[in-house]
């Protein structure tokens, strides 16, 4: 192989060779060394051999996939729904219960379990009580050391975290959705995760379909969405689950900087409960969120889903100028409040609230540097909770003047 070495406009050190009469390019930016090989210009998202192809092993370093699954009432609650539609406006109806992201988190387990585990109890999870700290103190089982099968069952990936720091997917349902005769559901699997696209949704529909909720209520899959980087949606199968392409190639994250990007204020959104820690406690309610806060729970995300190692934005020494110039960014306007949502645990057998901050935050003008920051943000989530649904967020740049 030929190579030699430049550096394109923005001053990245950009390799050229020729593999087998295909050139390729490989970028290294100076600030985090996020490396992608691609053939000519990055091709789109398509098939899986035609993208390792041309991105190479070094690109798969952070894969995800983000699927919306889009659904209706069936049966009785179909029937329901258009019977409250035409009943007297003054006849009082009780309001359908809307679905929660912890709910669906705990039938997708369940669903995952009743399918792919061979005991009919994960052992994966079957973890003592943490030894006293001293020098006598064992090291924590992993799951692999509990069941010889969890890095291979769906359940012991996603759930017990056979393969990742941390859990690797994140669910998300819009607020109130449920409550008519559609919804939308949300779920995102990181790393080696995205693989169980398939296994994960046939699962999730499956639940749907039996019936969620108190009311027990039933849906069905009408239609399945990818969601790009860039929000864009992709359909890729109606109800039918099995007409799902089989051979998907996930979308990259990408962390870096913007030193060149105009000087711009930047809105964030938080669409379900941001659970965000200061000094080891929940930021409260009362205040607004402070910038430098928000970029370092999504580094925090990150580092938990891909590893401490995964990216040299995470090294103690850039990670802290990172966040030193963060915390120069002013909050401009807040207009946040707090939010409990509901969630139940299996293992105390009580119910739960994991409440966050939700609304709208304007930060200065120096928020536009973080961009790709808050932008892998929209998609790790924010914060403590996120396979529950919590730290979903949506950030926006104010549109262009009118010349």
């Amino acid at each position: 192989m030929r190579s030699e070495e430049e550096r394109d406009s923005l001053g990245h050190r950009v390799a050229r060779g020729t593999d087998e009469g295909k050139d390729h390019v490989c970028r290294v930016t100076p600030t985090i060394g996020w490396r992608v090989r691609w053939t000519a210009a990055r091709p789109p998202a398509g098939r899986l051999d035609e993208r390792q192809n041309a991105l190479g092993d070094c690109a798969l370093m952070h894969p995800y996939l983000r699927l919306q699954l889009h659904l209706r009432a069936a049966g009785a609650l179909k029937a329901a729904i258009e019977l409250k539609s035409s009943a007297s406006p003054t006849e009082a109806l009780p309001a359908s219960e809307p679905l929660h992201a912890p709910l669906l988190r705990r039938v997708l387990g369940k669903a995952l379990i009743d399918r792919f585990c061979s005991f009919g109890h994960p052992h994966c999870e079957d973890r003592p009580r943490p030894p006293p700290q001293g020098p006598a103190a064992t090291p924590r089982p992993t799951p692999r050391d509990l069941c010889r099968l969890a890095e291979a069952c769906p359940y012991g990936v996603l759930f017990a975290a056979s393969l990742t720091p941390r859990p690797p997917y994140a669910m998300f349902v819009p607020p109130g959705e449920g409550a008519g005769e559609s919804a939308r559901v949300e779920i995102t699997l990181f790393g080696p995760a995205w693989r169980l696209y398939p296994w994960a949704l046939g699962a999730l529909a499956s639940a749907l379909r039996h019936g969620v909720g108190k009311e027990r209520r039933s849906w069905l899959v009408e239609e399945v969405q990818r969601i790009h980087t860039d929000r864009r949606p992709e359909p890729l199968a109606g109800g039918d689950l099995a007409r799902l392409p089989p051979d998907l190639a996930p979308d990259l994250l990408n962390l870096a900087l913007e030193p060149y990007l105009a000087p711009q204020p930047v809105t964030v959104l938080f669409l379900s409960p941001a659970r965000l820690l200061r000094d080891g406690r929940l930021l409260p309610g009362r205040e607004p969120v402070p910038f430098h806060l928000l970029i370092a729970r999504i580094l925090d995300r990150f580092a938990g889903l891909y590893g401490p190692e995964a990216s040299e934005a995470l090294r103690p020494e850039i990670r802290g100028a990172i966040e030193a110039e963060a915390a120069r960014v002013p909050v401009i306007e807040d207009d946040t409040r707090w939010l409990e949502v509901p969630d139940y645990s299996a293992r105390s057998r009580s119910e739960l609230l994991l409440g966050g901050k939700v609304g709208r935050a304007v930060y200065g003008d120096g928020a536009a540097r973080f961009l790709p920051i808050l932008r892998a943000g929209e998609i790790l989530h924010a914060g403590k909770n996120a396979a529950s649904g919590n730290g979903r967020i949506q950030v926006d740049l104010p549109p262009p003047p009118v010349p």
